[in-house]
């Protein structure tokens, strides 16, 4: 056999093989299963697996192998993120007239609109919920202003403003610091422990700490605070906060389990949940993002936005220099400890 002979030999057996390898490819890239045109057969074949199946099952089996496996979110992770799947209740209203509106906001809902979540989680929004109930003011009764925030987890008293004029004037008020708010927290830790490591005030407790910057912060969301003892801090460019507590009652002397009042002058993002768990060393029954050992039954944290005062506003001819509006707690708080709105008006709150 000749050279010119080999070569052509040889050309021909690559030529086979690449078609056999294009005629494979083609098929691949072609619909994975089949299902045959005749309605009265249910025989499915998979181009890839060469087999016949009797039923879609069979199919999957083979097909979940090859497709990646989607984790489900858990309730009550370690990072703090919680997924709601409790019915949400309706927000009662505290106080409403042409300026303004109080409600009570019930644990689920995100008191302003999250743009990061999808479109299914207006369900959840606050905001959109007291729109489409008509609380608002202007024409449409939708215009609403949400003053400042509670998270979604916690419960408690938010102030919403319905015209512009009411909104500047408020928002003044936060501004400069002229709002008063009281927040009930069920805390777990040692009371006495919880005195010594804040600065006795009066009949109160203050705990200052510094805030740390974002970008040393764990990825989760939590922010940091460590404890500081001046009042004022020089240099820097730290957030420097303050809080002040007292308590009020022990649900369990034997579980460390109290509920205290928390007063606090400025509104930085998770500052009564995290000063508590990080300075104080007592977190809030159920809020596993700072350290609550166990999460509640319907995922919610224990700190309730109590009261509002609005001292130095005045819109028409109402004046709120002594109105103080009261948020109930929440009925769940008596069934996990065993907590009334009875006995804390006992307790003078």
């Amino acid at each position: 056999m000749n050279f010119a002979m080999k070569v052509f030999i040889l050309a021909l057996g690559q030529s086979s093989m690449m078609a056999q390898c294009f005629t494979g490819l083609m098929q691949r890239r072609t619909t994975s299963y089949n299902l045959l045109a005749s309605s009265t057969t249910k025989i499915l074949f998979s181009a890839s697996d060469r087999r016949a199946f009797s039923s879609k099952k069979d199919i999957a089996k083979i097909d979940s192998r090859r497709r990646p496996q989607i984790r489900k979110k858990r309730l009550g992770t370690n990072d703090g993120k919680k997924t709601f799947t409790f019915k949400l209740i309706e927000p009662s209203v505290v106080f409403s007239n042409n300026h303004i509106l109080l409600v009570n906001k019930p644990a689920g809902y995100h008191s302003q609109p999250n743009e990061s979540l999808s479109t299914a989680s207006s369900k959840k929004c606050l905001l959109t919920k007291l729109k489409q109930m008509r609380l608002g003011g202007g024409s449409a009764n939708d215009f609403l202003l949400p003053m400042h925030r509670l998270d979604q987890p916690c419960t408690g008293i938010l102030l919403l403003a319905k015209t512009s004029k009411a909104g500047t004037r408020t928002g003044n008020a936060f501004r400069g610091h002229h709002i008063v708010k009281d927040y009930f927290c069920v805390v777990n830790g040692d009371l006495e422990k919880m005195k010594q490591r804040s600065q006795r005030n009066e009949n109160k407790h203050k705990v200052s700490g510094i805030m740390k910057n974002k970008n040393e912060s764990p990825q989760n969301g939590s922010v940091i605070f460590t404890p500081i003892q001046d009042q004022k801090m020089k240099g820097g460019n730290e957030r420097v906060c303050h809080l002040e507590w007292e308590h009020i009652l022990t649900v369990s002397s034997e579980n460390n389990v109290h509920l205290i009042r928390v007063q606090t002058g400025t509104g930085a993002k998770h500052q009564v949940r995290a000063m508590l768990a990080q300075i104080v060393k007592s977190p809030i029954c159920g809020d596993i993002r700072y350290g609550a050992k166990v999460a509640l039954p319907d995922q919610s944290v224990a700190l309730h936005g109590r009261s509002l005062m609005l001292p130095t506003v005045k819109l028409g001819d109402l004046d709120f220099k002594t109105t103080k509006f009261i948020a109930p707690i929440p009925q769940t708080w008596s069934t996990y400890f065993s907590i009334t709105e009875e006995m804390i008006k006992k307790n003078g709150y």
